[in-house]
């Protein structure tokens, strides 16, 4: 006889016959079910002989398919499945597919030829998932877990992996950590990989902190090598998918002689024994694993027995379980992002500057790290405000010691990089007797702080209060730089050396434009100091801050100008001194200073800086600014 001729015989379709003997009759009658196993064992079905066995008789093996054995969160379940199992009179056979897919298809395949009762998978792939719906697979009974795959006719039941990484994202930011990795299983689905990334950016975004895809990290043979990158990067924090991925990011910060949670914070999105187990105990996100075992077994036991499961049921709550591995963090107060050059400062003494054609012998030489952005930085965070620097390094000598130096300075490198291609920014400085001087600056690395490097960046700008920009990168980058700033409402204070010519986007809403008197006389020639400012503020700009070397600065706004004098100190070294007033400036700024005293404040610290070597070595204390603020300037000048 053919499925026709038994269709015939039982009174149905080919189709009805196919699906009981492939076992795939779950919305059939039950009456009509042993009709046709009635008619196939009369008839001795020679085609079907082999599974007509399986049929008619009763079988009480299950197995539980997963991506791995070793994921206590995982095995914890197992155990729980193996005893629900046995309760109902079945058998569990447990097989692991490393989550590799050619894995997974064979062990398909084997349990099929087994005429096992049913399956619960954990499946890695969908296309090894399409075998179960095949005529040759036998095994009639599946439920699918940690999956939401679409159109297939198997129950799924599911963690709520969006949910959790929300929860454990928003618990971090909560805690004032801001560089936040997540750590993906490579083991697990894409799907399930994609619902993690995707309650990871709800989560980011509760608290509008930007999403970095560069924070995202996948475990494998690169791992250890990727998140190395990130911890020196500067995270506060990671978020790891499952148990082993926790207990993988353990060891590889312990390896780093990284303390948790007091210089990094971590957080797992399921709980397991090992979370507990690991010193600190890890902070969780849970989801009941007896729950889903209990639910996974009801679903497929309910199948084998004829009866209709629930196409989905997913959404399992979850809940934090707080531990030992996440600290609040110190909320920044003063955050003020740097973008701008990192240099070697290679400094000639001369008598005097050099005109062309002139060769002029140097009584000394030093060298300083330095470029505007790190002198900057270095100022910012001296001056008592968290300094965040964006830049880039050759990845040479220099390079070494300009971010062994800054990391020094408590300055946050986590936006720096290491070109490749570049040899680092070098500045050759001419210094004569009266501390004027010429600088010559090869940018090197710092050319490549591009548009795209910037947006790379972008969430370093987030929460900042000020950002302090030079033009010794490229003017496409200053305009991303402007851009970005006022997306986030970030204000920018401007140097704009070396002087070239600003565009209306980039005047037009600035916060404060700081140009020294040769760089206002290129962007607004045949002007006086007065009448430059006010064509500054017609143009857009908020605030004007013309420095004008030993006769101190003239501060300009749209309600009124006032001159600030310098304080007299003797002239050893002027290099540098812009970069001083500007970051003293910022830092007052930042902590709520208004702007009259802290222009005051800054000109002290740029005309203190004048009488000192240097430009790192030449910035002032915060405990000697306060006392020359409140002191008497004419006797402190006089070095009594």
């Amino acid at each position: 006889m053919t499925i026709k001729d038994i269709a015939k015989a039982a009174g149905v379709s080919p189709s009805t016959v196919s699906l009981v003997i492939n076992q795939k009759d779950a919305r059939i009658s039950e009456e009509t079910r042993q009709r046709v196993l009635q008619v196939i064992e009369q008839s001795n079905y020679i085609p079907y002989a082999g599974v007509r066995g399986r049929l008619l008789s009763q079988n009480n093996q299950i197995a539980l398919v997963m991506p791995s054995l070793k994921d206590t969160f995982l095995s914890d379940f197992a155990d729980r499945v193996q005893n629900l199992a046995r309760s109902q009179g079945f058998a569990l056979t447990v097989q692991s597919s490393s989550g590799r897919s050619e894995n997974e298809k064979t062990i398909f395949s084997e349990l099929s030829e087994a005429y096992i009762a049913g399956m619960l998978v954990f499946p890695c792939d969908p296309e090894s998932v399409s075998f179960l719906c095949s005529d040759d697979c036998n095994i009639g009974s599946v439920v699918l877990l940690d999956s939401a795959y679409a159109n297939l006719p198997f129950p799924q039941l599911s963690r709520d992996f969006a949910a959790a990484a929300e929860a454990g994202t928003a618990y971090l930011l909560k805690n004032n950590h801001r560089r936040i990795a997540l750590v993906l299983q490579s083991s697990t689905s894409s799907d399930t990989r994609d619902r993690v990334i995707s309650g990871y950016k709800t989560g980011l975004s509760s608290y509008r902190a930007p999403f970095d895809d560069q924070l995202l990290v996948l475990t494998g043979d690169e791992f250890g090598y990727q998140l190395g990158n990130l911890i020196d990067a500067g995270i506060d924090a990671v978020v790891c998918q499952d148990s082993a991925s926790a207990g993988e990011t353990y060891r590889i910060l312990s390896q780093k002689q990284y303390k948790i949670p007091d210089d990094i914070s971590v957080i797992c999105l399921e709980d397991s024994p090992l979370m507990e187990q690991l010193s600190p105990a890890v902070t969780s996100v849970k989801t009941d694993v007896n729950e889903l075992a209990r639910l996974a077994v009801e679903t497929l036991i309910s199948q084998i027995n004829g009866n209709q499961a629930p196409a989905f049921a997913t959404n399992l709550p979850v809940q934090l379980i707080r531990r030992e591995s996440v600290k609040r963090h110190a909320k920044p107060k003063h955050k003020i992002v740097i973008v701008g050059s990192i240099n070697m400062d290679v400094t000639l003494n001369v008598t005097r500057l050099p005109h062309s054609g002139e060769t002029v012998l140097a009584s000394g030489q030093s060298s300083w790290p330095g470029g505007k952005g790190a002198n900057q930085a270095i100022g910012v965070s001296r001056f008592g405000a968290d300094a965040f620097m964006v830049g880039r390094l050759g990845n040479d000598l220099y390079g070494k010691q300009l971010f062994e130096r800054l990391t020094r300075e408590q300055v946050n490198m986590q936006g720096v990089s290491f070109s490749q291609d570049q040899l680092s920014g070098t500045a050759f400085i001419n210094v004569q007797s009266d501390g004027q001087n010429t600088i010559v600056v090869n940018p090197g690395a710092n050319a490549s702080v591009t548009p795209e490097y910037i947006d790379n960046n972008r969430s370093i700008f987030a929460e900042a209060q000020y950002c302090l920009v030079q033009m010794e990168i490229p003017l496409e980058t200053v305009k991303a730089i402007v851009r970005l700033c006022k997306e986030l409402n970030v204000k920018v204070i401007l140097k704009p050396s070396p002087a070239q010519e600003l565009s209306a986007e980039l005047l037009d809403g600035l916060f404060l434009l700081i140009p020294n008197q040769e760089e206002a006389d290129i962007l607004a020639p045949d002007l006086s100091p007065e009448e430059q400012a006010n064509a500054f503020l017609y143009q857009g700009v908020e605030n004007v801050i013309i420095t004008l070397a030993d006769k101190g600065c003239l501060f300009a706004r749209k309600d009124g100008m006032e001159s600030y004098p310098a304080v007299d100190f003797p002239s050893v070294d002027a290099t540098g001194a812009s970069d001083i007033f500007i970051s003293c400036l910022a830092a007052q700024l930042s902590k709520g200073n208004d702007m009259d005293t802290a222009i005051k404040l800054a000109t002290i610290a740029a005309s203190y800086s004048v009488s000192k070597e240097g430009v790192q070595n030449a910035i002032i204390s915060p405990d000697l600014l306060d006392d020359l603020y409140k002191g008497d300037y004419s006797l402190l000048a006089k070095g009594k």
